[in-house]
């Protein structure tokens, strides 16, 4: 997969093919990596219409479970065990760059699950009354979690966390992390620099 930003896909039709054995690697506009699907243009829409289709077949168990008379507490469980993962899974890799359209479709799977339990309710009410968030939200504190835990030594990408001892005494002081400077949105939307501005962890 070549990535390319261009709307003109000439250019990458014109890149020489990649050989392998005497045989070309095939070029695709997107590819599923350990259950993300990543699109040459970096967009999140191809992984974004996915889960919601398949968190779509889920929403229809809670209207049969439903219809068997399970009680609503237990429906809720259901909904947090079976369906919520579906729409948060690897959260961290694309959430922080997600337009509010693609967060607003996504929404709509809570919205559904959460209205067929609790018929002639408001949303807004709902989730003050089961105590759960937006799914916005959510991935918020997931992304603020995942973004803790990196800060570790041990943790496998804590590389790429910019090293409070070799930034100026004022960061040090105020116990805060650098932003690194970003030439363009992508990247200061991306996982790092977006929790470190933030949520401003030190």
């Amino acid at each position: 997969m070549v990535i390319c930003f261009r709307r003109d896909r000439t250019f990458v039709d014109s890149l020489p093919y990649i050989y392998m054995n005497g045989n070309y690697i095939e070029r695709v506009s997107q590819a599923k990596i350990l259950g993300v699907t990543i699109s040459s243009d970096l967009s999140w829409n191809a992984h974004v219409d996915e889960i919601i289709s398949k968190a779509r077949k889920r929403v229809y168990m809670i209207y049969q479970l439903k219809r068997a008379g399970i009680n609503q507490n237990d429906l809720i469980s259901i909904y947090v065990s079976v369906i919520r993962p579906v729409v948060e899974y690897a959260c961290p890799v694309w959430h922080t760059n997600l337009p509010k359209y693609l967060s607003d479709n996504i929404e709509i799977i809570q919205k559904r699950c959460l209205k067929t339990i609790f018929p002639g309710y408001q949303y807004e009410n709902i989730l003050q009354l089961v105590h759960l968030p937006t799914l916005h939200r959510r991935r918020d504190e997931l992304c603020r979690a995942y973004f803790a835990k990196m800060k570790s030594r041990d943790h496998k990408l804590n590389a790429l966390v910019p090293n409070g001892r070799s930034v100026p005494y004022v960061f040090r002081l105020c116990n805060k992390l650098p932003i690194p400077r970003a030439k363009t949105n992508r990247y200061k939307n991306s996982l790092i620099p977006w929790c470190l501005e933030q949520f401003q962890i030190g």
